[in-house]
């Protein structure tokens, strides 16, 4: 069947207007009288859409049909084309150990070695294949010719499809291919568009008509640029939609445009009219490489640690944090990637003139000393009061100073900060650093920030009794984020005597705080483990909890855990693990009846048996065994017996479901044609017993995904034609007929996902 291949980034632009150039896009990509593989060249200014209609034609049904492999690469100024050639050879299979070593040791093995290695690589997995290689945002044609040799042409119709804003560019990589020159929008599409983001929900027989002669006004400033549009319509969607309301918003775009920089200056006019507390928030998106996904619940907890967000009564700071991004957002200012089943941005990123921007606006405020391994950028000060570390080198690791008060660094060196005494913010970025060589500052008594590296876990080892002693001076500390430390050490209760906490992240084998101990604003607390003390002297006191992840969980205790859940008010997710091993028979049994008193819970995993009290006198689930909002629940080695869709499809506002390691271990699911009727994504992981599955027509109306593997008795598949919002199937490792079947008489079921992955 189809093979996997490596989706872009979603996000929330929408520019209208592009649906004829998308077919044009499509038929270069697929012509059939062009063999060889071929350079396709978008070309424009920035701001076009260029991005946008790439992502169209690489989403497109025909084209996912067309290539075996497809990858998107988001290439910045600075790239670094072992990451690229990384990505491609992760798009084809997981990394082996011998290609990790390669990159753990790419300070000790010449870069260009490493880059000859996974040329090689690329070209015998490549070979024979017919496959389709975005580049998205080429700023020199010296890219094409370095990733090139790692492209074999074998005469299959494989292609390249750049996006640039270089004719030049285009025509040296593929002088034989005419660029693909992007248009401006006309004055109709301009109008639609602008108006589509000043009022994002209303139907447009609603708009208002007073407004027309002021909407073409602002479309006329906007050249046709969608981005242009879609900013000052988001900055219009901020204001009372009255002509007295937007004519005064009108003299604020009364310039010239005498140097070309139309699009800059209407951006930075939708800058200097947020209000202030928005305006330090957007300057910190400088602090970001080009095209980084950003972790939405790292970047809030940093705004707090800042002091960026002010305390309201009611309200958490997370919240009201949140809700400054939902404001960026609503201005199209940021983009957002994905979100949380339950609405909430998960990753968010930024279009990269609107990075320019803020980088611009850094600068002038002075908010921020960047370096990287080109020397120090975007502003200078004797004084850095917040430093962002692009680099890993060692010679420049002691470039802060004392009056530093934050600190992100996307190196794999950890820089000195002896002398940083005054840190509030200490955050690692990159997700697969190298273990840093320096201590952590006994001095460091007002830092409110420690954030996540796996280098941390070398740090721990090294010095571990005397950093958690530095820690628990830490009288501010608000984040500890140390999930990859995977060596426990005793000192680690002395951190539950910091009263600030709010977020605290470990690995499992660390145990939670000791009895009776009150954390009166903490909110997340995960992964620890249970104490026996817990069930003797008394739980914890956390009233503000909402997110808590708890493993090893005793099985004998259920009546005492739940009393102590039920005093939880502001508890959303809860995670329960009784046993570390991930094996059907490890699993222990344990009694959750008593969850529907919990109403406000949003998230549910339990990992473990179910206890026969969970069942009603017919031995199917009682219909009262979970709360009933939930929007998330997993369910992990329960071993229920009867069929548990009877009981989960009438959780009203259930979008996600997860079903693993035999969490049932009958032989079919059912599910009516009203059950689940906003669940988005189905998983069934290692259901032993499996055989058939059905859905009655009308059931599951928005299931977006299904992710089936280890199911080796599973035969048959429901009618899954009928589910209209269905995009993406995997099917994995069922019993060796289904696939089959699915590719020849019951095609008609799959035919009309667009991604589908049957191995």
């Amino acid at each position: 069947m189809r093979r996997p291949f490596v989706l872009p980034n979603e996000d929330d632009l929408d520019v209208i207007g592009l649906e004829t150039d998308k077919e044009n896009i499509i038929r270069l990509l697929l012509d059939p009288n062009i063999t060889r593989r071929c350079v396709v060249s978008i070309v424009g200014q920035g701001g076009l859409g260029k991005t946008v209609l790439a992502k169209k034609a690489y989403n497109s049904d025909e084209v996912k049909r067309a290539f075996e492999f497809q990858f998107w690469l988001s290439v910045s100024q600075q790239f670094e084309l072992v990451d690229l050639l990384k990505i491609m050879l992760k798009g084809i299979r997981p990394l082996e150990k011998d290609e990790m070593d390669v990159l753990r040791t790419i300070d000790v093995v010449s870069k260009q070695r490493a880059e000859e290695y996974f040329i090689g690589k690329l070209i015998i997995l490549l070979k024979g294949k017919r496959y389709l290689i975005i580049m998205d945002d080429v700023w020199t044609s010296d890219l094409w010719i370095q990733v090139e040799k790692a492209l074999p042409d074998v005469g299959n119709g494989s292609r390249v499809l750049i996006t640039t804003r270089s004719s030049e560019i285009a025509r040296k990589a593929d002088p034989t291919c005419d660029p693909y020159n992007l248009r401006y929008l006309s004055e109709q599409e301009s109008q639609q568009l602008l108006l589509r983001k000043a009022f994002p929900y209303q139907d447009p027989e609603s708009y208002p008509h007073d407004l027309t002669i002021l909407v073409k006004k602002f479309t006329k400033i906007c050249d046709g640029l969608p981005l242009a549009l879609i900013v000052v319509g988001g900055l219009l969607s901020r204001q009372q939609p009255t002509y007295n309301s937007w004519h005064k918003i009108l003299p604020k775009f009364n310039w010239h445009d005498d140097d070309g920089n139309k699009c800059i200056e209407i951006l930075a006019t939708s800058y200097e009219d947020m209000p202030s507390h928005l305006k330090p928030c957007f300057m910190y998106f400088a602090s970001f490489p080009e095209y980084y996904q950003i972790k939405v619940k790292s970047l809030i907890r940093i705004w707090v640690s800042e002091g960026f967000v002010p305390e309201v009564n009611g309200r958490t700071m997370e919240e009201t944090a949140e809700d400054y991004l939902e404001n960026l957002v609503q201005r199209n200012m940021i983009q957002v990637s994905t979100r949380y089943c339950n609405g909430s941005i998960k990753y968010c990123r930024i279009h990269d003139l609107l990075r320019d921007l803020s980088i611009e606006k850094a600068k002038e405020n002075n908010f921020f000393q960047a370096i990287s391994n080109q020397g120090n950028k975007y502003c200078s000060s004797s004084t850095i009061r917040r430093a962002i570390l692009h680099c890993g080198h060692e010679e420049i690791m002691d470039y802060t100073g004392p009056n530093l008060r934050s600190l992100l660094y996307f190196g794999h060196v950890m820089p000195n900060i002896a002398r940083s005494r005054y840190l509030k913010v200490l955050c690692h970025m990159t997700p697969d650093g190298e273990p840093y060589n320096r201590n952590i500052s006994k001095g460091l008594t007002q830092l409110r920030y420690l954030g996540n590296s796996p280098s941390v876990d070398f740090l721990f080892h090294e010095y571990e009794r005397d950093i958690w002693k530095n820690i628990s001076s830490m009288r501010n500390l608000q984040t500890l984020d140390i999930r990859d430390c995977r060596r426990y050490h005793s000192s680690v209760d002395c951190i539950w005597n910091i009263k600030t906490l709010r977020h605290v992240i470990l690995w499992s084998r660390f145990f939670g705080p000791p009895s009776m101990v009150e954390l009166p604003n903490l909110q997340t607390l995960k992964t620890v483990r249970v104490r026996e003390s817990w069930f003797v002297e008394g739980w914890p006191k956390l009233p503000r909890i909402q997110v808590l992840r708890l493993v090893k969980f005793p099985p004998k205790y259920d009546e005492s855990f739940r009393t102590f859940v039920s005093k939880l008010h502001y508890l959303t997710s809860l995670h329960i693990t009784l046993n570390e091993k991930c094996y059907p028979s490890s699993y222990e049994m344990f009694d959750m009846s008593g969850f529907p008193s919990y109403n406000h819970m949003q998230s549910l995993y339990v990992e473990g048996k179910w206890n026969q009290s969970m069942s009603s006198t017919s031995g199917a689930l009682d219909t009262c065994l979970f709360p009933i909002h939930l929007i998330k629940l997993t369910l992990v080695g329960s071993n229920i017996k009867e069929d548990p869709m009877l009981v989960l499809e009438k959780l009203k506002s259930l979008k996600r479901l997860e079903l693993i390691i035999n969490a049932y271990k009958g032989k079919q699911l059912s599910c009516s044609a009203r059950g689940f009727p906003h669940l988005e994504y189905l998983k069934l992981y290692w259901l032993e017993f499996l055989e058939d599955w059905t859905v009655e027509e009308g059931g599951m109306p928005l299931l977006k995904e299904i992710y089936i593997d280890l199911c080796g008795q599973l035969m048959r598949v429901p009618e899954l034609q009928h589910m209209t919002s269905l995009n993406k199937l995997t099917l994995e490792g069922v019993h060796t007929d289904l696939p089959e079947r699915l590719r020849g008489e019951e095609s008609y079921k799959i035919q009309h996902i667009p991604s589908i992955e049957i191995y």
